[in-house]
């Protein structure tokens, strides 16, 4: 089970995301695996997200790991609730960035317009990294990958707020990531977690050795993305 614990400050974000980089790593146990942070543009927390057996296996986290922290003003658990993972392309644009997309509405509209996310038809200048129903902030969570903001801003406007029973939902720059778990462990969760219909792309199209935690920024300058695109 994947759930995503989100670290407030009292004062500085910054503290949050030293303590992360230098403690996270020494969670992981046989039942509990850190596989990576983010922190988002406008959001004062930074995500850690835990692969687990049991999701009572997060509680020494919550309660032992950080008790003695005193930056951290409060957190919030979220258990990602039947997530769906999808391939990296081979072929993607240059500049590409990680965004969250978050996406309120009322439960009797959750199972439509998270089918609408996994079977919708991307196109080449955005593609979905995973979704999943996290029921403990927002309902539905995106991880998507686009070549600019402007991308993922007529993605909501044109596909998703027009959708009936969308109350709200909003999207974030990743600024900041980390990843802690080997890739092939994180590898390893996406495979578990892999859309059906993911399964029926050829091999010869999807970059299975992708870090989508930490490799967008390093493709972006190889593939000869100005560094500006990174800011």
């Amino acid at each position: 089970m994947m759930i995503i614990v989100r670290m407030y400050p009292k004062t500085d974000l910054n503290r949050i995301w030293n303590y992360v980089e230098n403690v996270i790593a020494k969670e992981s146990s046989a039942v509990v695996t850190p596989l990576y942070s983010a922190q988002l543009e406008g959001m004062m927390s930074v995500g850690v997200i835990f692969d687990v057996k049991d999701p009572d296996n997060i509680a020494h986290f919550l309660t032992e790991t950080l008790k003695d922290f005193d930056e951290c003003h409060h957190t919030r658990t979220i258990s990602l609730m039947k997530p769906v993972f999808f391939p990296i392309p081979k072929k993607k644009p240059e500049n590409m960035q990680r965004y969250i997309i978050r996406i309120y509405t009322h439960p009797k509209n959750y199972k439509e317009i998270y089918n609408y996310l996994i079977n919708y038809k991307y196109p080449f200048n955005l593609f979905p990294i995973y979704v999943s129903y996290s029921l403990g902030d927002e309902d539905i969570v995106m991880n998507v990958a686009a070549d600019s903001k402007q991308t993922v801003h007529n993605f909501l406007r044109e596909k998703i707020r027009i959708m009936d029973g969308v109350d709200s939902s909003s999207f974030y720059p990743v600024v900041k990531s980390k990843r802690f778990a080997p890739l092939a462990e994180l590898i390893k969760v996406q495979q578990k977690h892999l859309a059906e219909q993911a399964k029926k792309i050829p091999k010869s199209e999807m970059d299975e050795h992708f870090d989508f935690v930490e490799d967008f920024e390093e493709y972006a300058l190889l593939t000869g993305a100005f560094p500006r695109d990174l800011e």
